[in-house]
């Protein structure tokens, strides 16, 4: 349950969550801050990954190094999540990253970075983020009323894309006229804004006593396996996740070594994916049936890896920045439509826990970025890419094939503990 509900003469819109919850709206803020910081440290320690070795190989490493604390600490960061104050989760968990963005750009300033001290740093801002990430997308349930929870969904989704439009634009010209260690501090400055906002966010203690934490671990677990549409749903997040999401951190190597292109070049590539998640995240908010359809979610991921295709091979500049849009607005549906469907259909008390498991999903990157760091050393960036993102689109496949619930316009309802409810008139598992 919800802990404002919206006044009488709201309207609905696409920013209709943002008018009527204030929760919400200052969610909405820190998490636009929040990943702002995160898009220009992403965009930093691959291009100072590329300029300390020269070497492919190390960008995907430090890829891997900055995204496996979400594969060990998902699971157990939800049962944090969800036996503790989730705004204190948060604001510990941001207060980490600005204190480790903050020792790297000193010695950066300092020149007493080498290699490995980056992927120290890569680990642990990781390892906080696997908090953050996590609590933002439980907490939007605690701020919205159940019926708006898909344009809440999306509109998050957009605060997420909002800064990968801004951050990387930004960062790419920042590198190259104020320098890397500049745009660090700046980093750990907007990061530091998102604790501060976050700071005003309602407090959210447990609704009930506890379990036993071992009992509390394992319920999350057991209210998946007994749903075959969560299964789904989270196989369909660990896919694309792991084979097809690797191209972002190989768009150093396609910027400098691809298309002819130095950091501000690379800042206007993230820019444009950022800006079609943008696009893609407004049109989940505006039209409802997008973020609750598993058959756009179907369409959708397979248009995403259709587009990374294209960009892969694309010999130009600008036609590659197109199809990194397209991609970009692809993969905002079909990551907020992900998220809406599991966020309608998990009670509240293992919400964190179920979307620790779908975080757990996003753990999986590094497994592929590290092969594909190692396939684009041999052969090239392009058949890194061609390769993780055909297997991806095979499995997807066989997946739509495997979960027939998948190819239908609305879920069966569910009757399980843990989950809720949801049948709407007249929809049938066919449909």
């Amino acid at each position: 349950m919800a802990t404002e509900r919206p006044r009488a003469s709201a309207k609905p819109g696409v920013l209709h969550s943002l008018r009527v919850y204030p929760g919400f709206r200052v969610l909405f803020s820190t998490t636009v801050a929040t990943n702002a910081s995160f898009w220009m440290w992403q965009l930093v320690t691959g291009w100072l990954a590329l300029v300390l070795t020269d070497s492919p190989f190390f960008v995907g490493l430090v890829g891997f190094l900055g995204g496996i604390p979400m594969l060990l600490v998902s699971l157990p960061a939800g049962v944090v999540i969800d036996r503790v104050d989730r705004r204190l989760v948060l604001l510990l968990a941001q207060a980490s990253v600005v204190l480790v963005i903050a020792v790297v750009t000193l010695m950066l300033w300092r020149g007493w970075l080498a290699a490995w001290h980056l992927l120290v740093a890569v680990f642990l801002a990781g390892t906080a983020m696997s908090f953050v990430f996590p609590t933002r997308n439980a907490m939007v349930a605690d701020l919205v009323e159940r019926s708006d929870l898909a344009n809440a969904v999306a509109l998050n989704s957009a605060g997420q894309n909002v800064p990968r439009v801004i951050g990387p634009a930004l960062a790419g010209p920042l590198v190259g006229g104020i320098g890397i260690t500049a745009t660090l501090a700046l980093c750990a400055l907007l990061q530091l804004a998102s604790v501060a906002i976050s700071w005003h966010l309602p407090a959210r203690p447990p609704r009930r006593v506890p379990r036993p934490l071992l009992a509390s671990f394992t319920e999350g677990l057991a209210v998946i396996r007994r749903s075959e549409y969560l299964l789904a749903l989270l196989v369909l997040a660990a896919l694309p996740t792991m084979l097809i999401m690797p191209y972002t951190n190989l768009l150093p190597v396609f910027a400098r070594d691809e298309l002819g292109l130095g950091s501000g070049g690379l800042g206007v590539l993230m820019a444009l994916g950022g800006l079609g998640g943008l696009c893609g995240a407004f049109a989940v908010a505006g039209l409802k049936a997008l973020g609750e359809s598993p058959r756009m979610l179907i369409l959708s991921l397979l248009g995403f890896g259709l587009a990374v295709l294209a960009f892969a091979h694309s010999p130009i500049a600008w036609l590659a920045t197109l199809f990194l849009f397209l991609a970009g607005f692809a993969s905002s549906i079909y990551m907020s439509a992900n998220n809406t469907l599991l966020q309608l259909h998990v009670d509240d008390e293992v919400r964190g826990r179920v979307l620790s498991v779908y975080l757990l999903t996003w753990g999986l990157l590094p497994l592929g970025t590290l092969p594909a760091g190692a396939i684009a050393d041999a052969w090239g960036a392009p058949v890194a890419v061609s390769i993780l993102t055909l297997f991806a689109l095979a499995l997807v496949g066989l997946t739509a094939i495997r979960f027939p619930i998948l190819r239908a316009r609305y879920p069966a309802p569910q009757r399980l503990p843990g989950l809720l409810t949801r049948e709407r008139p007249g929809a049938r598992l066919g449909d």
